[in-house]
């Protein structure tokens, strides 16, 4: 075990160097914070690396506003928010690379346009007709069911997202943060055109949506673009959706049936509301857990060849946070993995970590999250996402003086606080009987 934080150290020399000459992101122009004359907030940074802008649509609600069986209504509303109808408007696009892509997550739901930007005017004046009063006919309700299905067909084959969703739903018990982003069958099937009028007129008001976006041009610019073709949003009150706060369930052990030869295997445990500090050790204590050579999982996959992949992925709510260890093995090596890995989580539990090893770990934090900040899209759902859960927009250039500030002492109290191997959640995917534990 001594030799570990020489590995982590020399895992980190390799994006040492990416990180000491980035330094913090500290960009030639900071983001800042403006409201249109229209009263929509903007979040802008002026990036002049390349001739394109994201511009990003933010609609605070996501998971978190979804009733109670109408799972994936949120990703529906937004879906159908691009819905084109007009073809030629389409080929437009396309013929000037124009994408158009959505998200949907815990506390919000996005729309992002991503394009030259010599063509922003054209992309802003199309999607500006559609986003604030889309088309919502049956037939184009009925396509986009097809196409969640679609998607949640393949996130169910994804032991990895599976595995995930599951936490989430045994952590708030199948509502809310917990319900399924594609929704199932069922309530796909009970979702109405009126539930989705509903949603969208809702959430999706002047009072309530935000801008974030990074592009070369100046900000007059976009600004004058943003407020010229999306006067169109109506006004009422900014939906109270509240942050819900996870409860351990009484049955910590879930199993998802997969007919397949691999098994997953994934522990997780709750973390509180994110502040900067805590998002910072968090961070840290996925890095050290599972973000690769070096980490304490990394053996079972390099050494012990117990998996074929070991990691750790971190999420973040307003109300909470969800940290995932796991690896993926052979279902034949399934009991020897399940053990080491309870074994080195608790080791990290009982023992926590040396300055030395927390020092490579900064290092790799990092660099992840320059990464995760590199290109424009990126930043653009950086921006909104902190500013929907809290951290605020400027956490973004403050991330690296959060870790900077986490000493061995502090992380290995949080480790000792938040991550009990006792209070964890135990999950695995493949063959056998779903078992309970699934919705509290």
């Amino acid at each position: 075990m001594t030799r570990r934080p020489v590995r982590a150290a020399a895992a980190a020399l390799a994006v040492a160097a990416l990180a000491a000459a980035a330094g913090p992101p500290a960009w030639k122009e900071q983001p800042r914070k403006t409201v249109l004359t229209t009263g929509l907030p903007l979040i802008y940074q002026q990036d002049e690396a390349s001739p394109m802008t994201v511009v990003g649509l933010f609609v605070p609600g996501g998971r978190a506003a979804v009733p109670e069986g109408l799972d994936g209504l949120a990703t529906l509303a937004t879906r159908l928010a691009l819905e084109l109808p007009d073809e030629d408007k389409v080929r437009d696009l396309m013929a000037q690379s124009t994408r158009l892509t959505f998200l949907c997550e815990a506390d919000f739901s996005a729309v992002f346009i991503e394009c030259l930007s010599e063509n922003l005017e054209a992309a802003l004046r199309v999607a500006g007709k559609v986003i604030p009063a889309p088309l919502m006919s049956g037939p184009r309700i009925g396509r986009a069911k097809e196409m969640m299905a679609l998607a949640a067909e393949s996130e169910a084959d994804d032991a990895v997202a599976a595995g995930s969703g599951a936490a989430a739903s045994a952590f708030f018990r199948g509502r809310g943060y917990g319900s399924s982003g594609y929704g199932s069958a069922a309530s796909r099937k009970a979702i109405g055109r009126k539930d989705v009028l509903d949603f969208h007129r809702r959430f999706f008001t002047s009072t309530n949506v935000f801008f974030a976006v990074v592009s070369d041009l100046d900000r007059g610019t976009v600004q004058g673009f943003l407020e010229k073709h999306f006067s169109g949003f109506p006004g009422g009150g900014r939906p109270d959706v509240p942050a819900a706060a996870p409860a351990r369930p009484a049955d910590l052990e879930v199993r998802l049936a997969k007919e397949a030869k691999q098994t997953y295997i994934g522990r997780a445990w709750a973390l509180p509301a994110p502040t900067p500090g805590d998002h910072a050790r968090g961070s840290l204590a996925e890095v050290l857990i599972g973000r690769g050579p070096g980490s304490r999982l990394w053996d079972l996959r390099a050494v012990e060849r117990l998996a074929y992949n070991v990691g750790a992925r971190l999420s973040w709510m307003r109300g909470a946070g969800i940290l995932e260890a796991f690896l993926e093995t052979g279902s034949s090596k399934a009991g020897r993995a399940v053990g080491k890995l309870d074994g080195t989580l608790r080791e990290l539990w009982d023992k926590g970590v040396s300055a030395d090893e927390l020092e490579a770990a900064k290092t790799m934090a990092k660099a992840d999250f320059l990464r995760s900040a590199e290109t424009k899209v990126e930043r653009t759902r950086l921006f909104g996402r902190f500013e929907v859960i809290g951290l605020g927009f400027e956490h973004i250039s403050g991330f690296f003086g959060a870790v900077d500030a986490v000493t061995a002492e502090d992380l290995n109290s949080y480790i000792r606080t938040v991550l009990d191997p006792g209070k964890a959640l135990k999950i695995t995917v493949g063959p056998g009987r779903t078992g309970a534990g699934q919705g509290g």
